[in-house]
């Protein structure tokens, strides 16, 4: 298309002529177009949540500059999306550093879906529901006082959860063990509850 558009725009030397810049805008672009993909390979941050302390900090250093507050933005949002350091003053390396470790954090903490985001909402629960059988057996192995009927009636009914938000149940043994220890407690309890009936 280009040859065509030469050739009727005064023959080949026009074309010779405009060759090399052609070629290094072909070259230019192809770098920018593989720079571009190359970036977008790059595994971005969710984001990183903005401390009010930040914004303070940042007036003090720019002291009403809307073009110096623009820059610590962008070393900011840089940094917590693209994680690229992009501080070069000296000011701008002292303010850098002094948020580098809290936007570590809160990235970190939205990956881990901690505060400060949603996170990774899907989480995995490998667990699997034991057989009566299974819950006999590791009663008997550790001369646990549990009734391992009135444990397994009692879970299957409530759908193996526990706790008032009902938290699926990663470790029936532990569950067990708690079962038993709380079985302990009633049994003081209620030991303590009859000596006193007895005095009146």
């Amino acid at each position: 298309m280009l040859q065509l558009a030469f050739r009727f725009c005064g023959g080949y030397s026009l074309e010779s002529a405009y060759r090399p810049l052609l070629e290094d805008c072909e070259k230019q672009t192809k770098s920018l177009l593989k720079n571009w993909a190359e970036n977008m390979k790059k595994q971005l941050n969710d984001g990183f949540k903005m401390w009010a302390n930040y914004l303070q900090a940042i007036d003090e250093f720019t002291k009403g500059d809307d073009a110096k507050f623009g820059r610590f933005m962008r070393i900011i949002c840089n940094y917590g999306i693209y994680g690229e350091e992009l501080a070069e003053t000296e000011i701008e390396k002292f303010f850098f550093t002094s948020v580098k470790k809290s936007i570590d954090a809160s990235v970190t903490n939205i990956k881990n879906g901690k505060k400060g985001g949603a996170g990774n909402t899907t989480t995995t629960n490998d667990f699997v529901k034991p057989t009566l059988k299974e819950i006999t057996d590791y009663c008997k192995e550790n001369n646990s006082s549990v009734d391992p009927s009135a444990f397994y009636d009692y879970y299957t009914k409530i759908g193996w959860v526990y706790g008032k938000n009902k938290t699926p149940i990663k470790d029936w043994k532990a569950c067990v063990r708690t079962w038993e220890r709380n079985e302990r407690k009633n049994e003081i309890s209620d030991t303590v509850h009859n000596k006193g009936d007895d005095v009146l």
